[in-house]
């Protein structure tokens, strides 16, 4: 009698064991840097444990998140970019990033970006985000692409868990912005934004 229930014990325990990994397949994902766009942040070699979907909402900012390359001659690899951008705000993309007039303070962010990349004021739709690599000058991002919906998000950086030196949550800077100043024009899309003439 003892040793049945000692094997049906057994195989309950078996059978929660793996109805709990199929559960946390289905809510974390594994994913390994592979270049040089997130750098200092992230560095080829670091593997993450990733939340699958969006972050919730009133939590983007700031999150490192996953999103399927976009790019018509993409290959539809992960891309792991920072969000910087919420729906419905006014973003300046230049040598500083403003957002509805006033400039976003990003320690994370290094590097030189082409200046003449998406110059001019853009609303976000009210479901798209603007995600950018932290090393400027290496990262194809938002001002490749264009914003990404919410949809497009695969999943969110929760930790890092190699190498054991920078293991660790992941976990989003406050926003900062300075100054104040005007959004300027309301274009009806990304693509059909104005230069007006802004450096």
């Amino acid at each position: 009698m003892m040793r049945r229930l000692g094997l049906a014990g057994l195989t309950l325990a078996a059978a929660a064991a793996s109805v709990f990994a199929l559960f946390l397949r289905r809510l974390l994902m594994r994913v390994e840097v592979a270049g040089e766009s997130m750098a200092p942040a992230l560095l080829p070699g670091d593997f993450l444990i990733l939340r699958q979907g969006p972050p919730e909402r009133g939590e983007e900012y700031g999150q490192i998140v996953a999103l399927r390359d976009p790019r018509p001659e993409g290959d539809g690899r992960l891309l792991l970019k920072r969000v910087v951008g919420l729906p419905g705000e006014a973003l300046r993309v230049g040598g500083t990033l403003q957002v509805n007039g006033r400039v976003l303070i990003e320690p994370y962010a290094h590097g030189d970006a082409p200046a003449e990349q998406h110059r001019g004021i853009n609303r976000l739709e009210p479901d798209a985000y603007f995600v950018l690599g932290d090393h400027r000058g290496a990262s194809t991002d938002s001002r490749d692409f264009g914003p990404v919906s919410r949809e497009a998000i695969a999943g969110h950086a929760i930790l890092r868990y190699w190498p054991p030196a920078r293991a660790g949550r992941l976990l989003p800077p406050p926003r900062r912005l300075l100054g104040a100043g005007p959004e300027g024009p309301r274009p009806l899309s990304w693509q059909a934004a104005p230069d007006a003439g802004n450096p």
